[in-house]
């Protein structure tokens, strides 16, 4: 009797008496077939099982990630069906390179414990792979802004996918060793069950830091946010100046930009900062919320909507490659701007809004779908919205016809520069960059009639107008002059009232690993510098600066305002602003309409209102 079990225990290892994933890789092992079609076989198989689990794991992954798992649970089905095909190929393709290794190496070297070797390889696959999924969604910060249900959920199929992908390399390579060697495998030296306790707990002590890492690492929110009497802010950016170009220029004199002149000449200061080749989405929202992009959740320029889903996706990891690469050129997904709801923090004009006092933002990153705040918010990329006749370009709703006005006529507009040029440059050039730019400027002109407490605007022209480029430097050297001095006396007029001003110029993608400039300018002064050697900033600090001068709190997740200047004492310190909810922008329709809505920005209570804003009938 105990040779019959020593039997059947053998032939169970082998896969012969059993019902699963064993008998489904190892049924093969022994029939006459050459090595490299048992390869192959192999490798489609183990592309199945692994590539099935693996595109599971991921879409409830991405699925929750991006906020939709209690919002549009049904879009799990259809991103499974996107991702399996990739998923099944990618796993196929591997285990085929990994068998290939594993049929050198028994070649060289007959290896008795055959089980033993595969078994170790599948070990460090799958226990790799958990780990890189772990240390990524770790990395990231994602995991402080998913609930704890579905982070467990994520924990129990990281688990899952990581078990499965060890049983299934390791039978895999089992099969292909027990073809390809003349010796059979010696008995296991550990037992199926202990082995398979000891990774699962393993897996389970390896996801407990991530958890507690993730629930530690978000900040409480403020129960009040406390405003103090303040001045009126200013913040610029200008997209596509080199640092080379900005100290030229302005070394030049008044001349030819006299309000950016003026500004350094009244006591501004040009300060430095370094780039680190961030995409503009990342650079320009952390000038705005003072936050790392690990914390304000805006890490890419946009976002994609696969076929059958309800919403679109963002935050897309590794995938976005495929999404991008692969899924675009097919039509199986479709390209969306970037939500403002993807947005974990607060934009300084949404905190200056607090307490009913108007506020000013025109074009700028992570703003679609325009969020209803006390004043206007033109979102990001307004001009191309309305011109196809989307909803959420303009907030309030009752503006939107007003600022329509205004894209028509800087749609009719024309521009001595771009005439010169030839015929097939002007379409592209004039539709691309420079109409925008005109009218976001005058939208932001008509805007400042309101007096703003805080007002922002991002003007892309000249990096859009960069990309490309082919009708020499003097050229756009004449065109940068023409687009800045526009600019400038947008900036002329809108000084009026300001006490503090920041004027940011990044060199964009025509230099993406050199340094920026800004122009700070605070009415009551600062040190003076000079502009050949300016000193360096941390981009972090422009927000905190703005917000300080606005009367706002110090918040602990923002340095403080830059030390060049003087600024005077917070009312309080806080933890924390906290962050937008989920419900910040919701969809209204199928289609791409959408409607902002009022969401706490305006609704937390103030310890004080806004009370007078210093500077605000005084001139520059």
């Amino acid at each position: 009797m105990s040779e019959l079990d020593r039997v059947r225990g053998e032939l169970r290892r082998l896969g012969y008496l059993s019902h699963g994933v064993e008998r489904f890789l190892l049924q093969d092992a022994l029939r006459p077939q050459r090595p490299l079609r048992a390869l192959l076989m192999l490798a489609v198989k183990v592309g199945v099982l692994a590539g099935g689990g693996l595109a599971t794991a991921v879409a409830i992954g991405l699925t929750a990630i991006n906020g939709n798992l209690t919002v549009t649970p049904f879009d799990l089905l259809p991103l499974f069906l996107h991702l399996v095909v990739p998923a099944v190929a990618l796993c196929s393709v591997l285990f085929l390179l990994l068998g290939g290794l594993l049929a050198v190496v028994l070649r060289v070297y007959p290896v008795r414990r055959i089980e033993a070797l595969s078994f170790a390889v599948a070990l460090v696959v799958g226990l790799g792979s958990a780990v890189a999924a772990l240390l990524a969604a770790r990395g990231s910060a994602l995991a402080t802004e998913v609930p704890l249900w579905q982070l467990a959920l994520l924990g129990v199929a990281t688990i899952t996918v990581a078990w499965g992908l060890i049983k299934i390399v390791h039978h895999g390579l089992l099969s292909l060793a027990i073809r390809l060697t003349d010796h059979a495998p010696r008995q296991r030296i550990f037992s199926r069950r202990g082995v398979g306790m000891v990774i699962l707990l393993g897996l389970v002590l390896l996801m407990l830091p991530v958890v507690m890492a993730s629930r530690a690492g978000s900040p409480p929110e403020p129960p009040a946010l406390p405003i103090a009497p303040g001045e009126r802010v200013l913040l610029i950016g200008i997209d596509g100046v080199t640092s080379t170009e900005t100290d030229y220029l302005l070394a030049a004199g008044g001349g030819e930009f006299p309000a950016l002149s003026g500004l350094l000449e009244e006591g501004g200061l040009l300060l430095s900062y370094p780039r680190q080749g961030d995409p503009p989405a990342t650079l320009w929202t952390t000038i705005a919320t003072g936050l790392d992009s690990a914390v304000h959740g805006v890490s890419a320029l946009d976002s994609f909507r696969p076929l059958g889903l309800a919403t679109p996706l963002s935050r897309l990891g590794l995938s976005r490659a495929y999404w991008r690469s692969v899924a675009l050129p097919l039509g199986l997904a479709e390209y969306r701007p970037l939500l403002s709801n993807r947005r974990r923090a607060f934009a300084l004009w949404e905190l200056a809004a607090r307490g009913g006092t108007p506020v000013l933002a025109v074009n700028w990153w992570s703003t679609f779908p325009a969020t209803d705040v006390a004043g206007e918010v033109v979102a990001h990329g307004a001009y191309q919205l309305l011109k196809e006749g989307a909803g959420g370009a303009v907030a309030p709703a009752s503006r939107v016809e007003a600022v329509a006005r205004l894209a028509n006529e800087a749609r009719a507009a024309s521009l001595d520069l771009v005439e010169r040029l030839p015929a097939e440059a002007r379409g592209p050039l004039l539709e691309r960059a420079l109409h925008p730019d005109a009218f976001y400027r005058s939208v932001f002109r008509q805007g400042l009639a309101r007096q703003p407490r805080a007002a922002a605007l991002y003007l892309p022209g000249l990096d859009l107008a960069a990309d490309g480029w082919r009708w020499g430097d003097v050229a756009f050297t004449d065109l940068l002059r023409s687009e800045l001095a526009a600019t400038d006396r947008l900036l002329a007029e809108a000084l009026d009232g300001f006490g503090t001003v920041v004027v940011v110029l990044d060199p964009g993608r025509r230099s993406a690993s050199s340094a920026g400039r800004v122009l700070l300018w605070r009415r009551q002064g600062c040190p003076p510098t000079s502009i050949s050697a300016p000193p360096t900033v941390e981009l972090r600090s422009l927000a905190a600066g703005l917000l300080r001068a606005a009367g706002l709190p110090q918040s602990a997740e923002l340095p403080e305002p830059p030390a060049v200047c003087q600024w005077s004492e917070p009312p309080t310190r806080v933890e924390s602003y906290g962050r937008p909810p989920r419900s910040w922008v919701r969809s209204t329709s199928k289609g791409s309409k959408r409607s902002a809505i009022c969401s706490s920005v305006g609704a937390l209570p103030t310890l004080r209102s806004a009370g007078p804003i210093q500077g605000s009938a005084s001139a520059r």
